[in-house]
């Protein structure tokens, strides 16, 4: 069921109206995705191991999202423990990331929209509008940020006496949502039941690349 259009205003989601701006948000919400061997992917590089707020996080998978033949961005998720289920990355305590490298400029309003669709595919009604709110301020916050470029690093971190943080190359862009379902809710987008792609999400949680995947890279 379709959000009431003015919940949809109040949401910033009105920004969907446009055409090119739907299928874009489509195309990278179905596009397939090619798994990573290693950390470096296409020369992109991800630490083994992160220190943030006094905790070491280890990378726990990466991967690179496409549209059709286009690479799109890398991503690395970044947990206290390593973790090869959904439902083992969400009983985790303490600070996470998952931190993305754009491969091919993009508008920020693709990336809001790409979060919120995933939240809304992969939470159930009264989850969704529970998080409203949080999902309204993370609008309020990309509508202040300047198109994103090849090469730039947006990470979403979580850390629980905060909350979830957005930061464009390592800058924060806003003050963190304190929501403390906001930030699992992100990670379904890409490790829920219905993930921007599958592949992109066994790469997250396995760290393995398919065969005829990898040699293509």
């Amino acid at each position: 069921m379709s959000l009431p259009a003015t919940v949809a205003q109040r949401l910033g989601v009105t920004l969907m109206r446009g055409c090119l701006g739907a299928c874009v948000t489509m195309a990278l919400l179905s596009a397939p995705a090619a798994q990573a061997q290693s950390a470096e992917v296409f020369g992109v590089h991800y630490e083994p191991t992160l220190r943030v707020e006094g905790r070491e996080l280890t990378l726990n998978g990466t991967g690179v999202a496409y549209r059709a033949l286009a690479k799109l961005y890398t991503v690395g998720l970044y947990l206290p423990t390593k973790a090869h289920q959904t439902s083992e990355v969400l009983g985790q305590n303490g600070p996470m990331q998952l931190r993305f490298v754009l491969l091919r400029s993009m508008r920020v309003d693709e990336l809001g929209k790409l979060i919120t669709r995933g939240i809304e595919t992969n939470c159930s009604r009264p989850e969704f509008f529970r998080l409203i709110p949080a999902i309204r301020t993370m609008g309020e916050q990309f509508s202040r940020m300047k198109r994103l470029q090849a090469q730039d690093v947006v990470t979403v971190a979580y850390m629980p006496e905060r909350g979830t943080v957005f930061l464009v190359n390592d800058d924060p862009v806003g003050a963190a949502i304190r929501d403390p379902q906001f930030f699992p809710a992100i990670l379904k987008v890409w490790l829920g039941d219905q993930p921007a792609t599958t592949d992109l999400k066994n790469a997250l949680l396995d760290h393995k690349a398919q065969p005829v995947l990898s040699a293509l890279e």
